[in-house]
């Protein structure tokens, strides 16, 4: 097992190495080049392709999460019709 320790210093390298990954092109730092492309327009891009998904999902889950409250609250009422 690691201790908590590590991976709270393991978390905190990553959160600063992703921190870095965008403010280096915004600050203009030496930084991340991908193809030519800055690290701010992949975000966009990626925000832009994914949102449409993350949309049908969580849309999915609330309808999903309702439906389940529904049978519940419906199930109640009959055992409370049956006492």
């Amino acid at each position: 097992m690691v201790h908590a320790g590590v991976k709270l210093v393991i978390g905190l390298l990553i959160l600063f190495a992703g921190i870095y990954w965008y403010a280096a092109d915004f600050l203009r730092l030496p930084g991340f080049s991908m193809f030519g492309t800055e690290a701010w327009m992949a975000l966009k891009t990626v925000f832009i392709g994914v949102f449409g998904l993350f949309l049908i999902f969580v849309g999915a889950i609330v309808a999903w999460i309702e439906y389940e409250d529904l049978k519940w609250e419906r199930r109640e009422k009959s055992e409370k019709k049956r006492k």
